[in-house]
């Protein structure tokens, strides 16, 4: 069987999901069926927001289907389509095993790493956490572990050292594009053999918790700059400051790293330099550019530190 003649369910959440299933779209492959995330509130009034694989697929008038659990009336709904193949990117719910032995060809999971390392449900925010050089993207068969399916095929991601979330989710979004097309017309044509994965390698990611973006000054600057490349998009990372005897959050928008040493300051001391804000960390310190105090707007350093001169001097905590 060819990709175009599959009979494909597309499962998927987020901008990675979208643009692949948009690839999908414009090289004609026959998707009888969207499955997308609810409606999730966003912003300060919690208005309810589609996801991007939705609006992508309201555009171009796919049927639609959004469940707020995978039991039996979905899977009956998937049974009806009787799809040859189901594609899942980023969709953000465990698909429950009797489920993926519906279509012939099986479940097909895109996951941004190099199985098995990396395996759950933060690949993108763990290699840019743990400082990692390379990434990479896996084309893969689903079973009912954890990202531990038979590989179909694989490709590399360098990481450069100012790579934030977005950047590298879209490097990969580019990779994946590249490959998955060709890749998958070669699968149904059993051109390819499914590998095995050595589970001995394994590395396992976590969910990414609110709590992960708060920043502990006597860590090193470095790790304290790839917890900000990690946490770009959410939950972004933030520390608190005594303000006028208030203890308030602050949001650091854009920062940098320097391996500068600041002498006679505490960790997580504000000091300047130069033309330039920093604080202190257990190595080096990191430079402020751009922060955000809690309710109100995001602001260059120098026009946050015209309403706000205590910063300097601060012990941020």
């Amino acid at each position: 069987m060819k990709l175009k003649d599959a009979r494909i369910i597309f499962m998927g959440t987020s901008f990675f999901a979208k643009e692949l299933l948009k690839n999908l779209i414009e090289n004609n492959t026959k998707i009888e069926l969207v499955i997308t995330q609810p409606d999730k509130p966003a912003g300060r009034k919690k208005e309810l927001k589609p996801s991007e694989v939705k609006i992508l697929a309201q555009k171009n008038n796919l049927k639609l289907e959004q469940f707020t659990k995978l039991d039996a009336k979905a899977l009956e709904k998937i049974k009806l389509i009787k799809p040859d193949l189901v594609i899942v990117a980023a969709y953000g719910m465990i698909i429950p095993s009797e489920m993926l032995t519906q279509p012939q060809y099986g479940f097909i999971n895109i996951h941004t790493s190099l199985l098995p390392e990396l395996r759950g449900s933060s690949p993108i925010q763990t290699s840019l956490r743990q400082g990692l050089k390379e990434t990479g993207i896996t084309i893969m068969k689903m079973d009912s572990g954890i990202d531990s399916g038979e590989i179909i095929s694989q490709a590399p991601v360098t990481i450069d050292p100012q790579d934030t979330y977005p950047i590298l989710e879209k490097k990969l979004t580019t990779t994946t594009n590249q490959v998955l097309i060709k890749t998958l017309d070669e699968y149904l044509e059993k051109k390819i053999i499914p590998q095995s994965q050595n589970s001995d390698q394994a590395t396992y990611t976590r969910i990414i918790k609110k709590q992960d973006g708060k920043i502990d000054w006597s860590e090193t600057s470095e790790k304290i700059y790839n917890q900000f490349r990690a946490f770009y998009n959410w939950p972004q990372v933030h520390t608190f400051w005594n303000r006028n005897g208030k203890h308030q959050k602050l949001t650091l928008t854009e920062i940098a790293q320097t391996d500068q040493i600041a002498k006679n300051k505490q960790i997580g001391e504000v000091y300047q330099k130069d033309d330039r804000v920093l604080v202190k960390t257990d190595q080096g310190s990191i430079i402020l550019k751009k922060v955000q105090l809690e309710g109100k707007n995001n602001l260059t350093i120098k026009d946050f530190l015209n309403g706000n001169p205590t910063l300097i001097g601060n012990i941020l905590k």
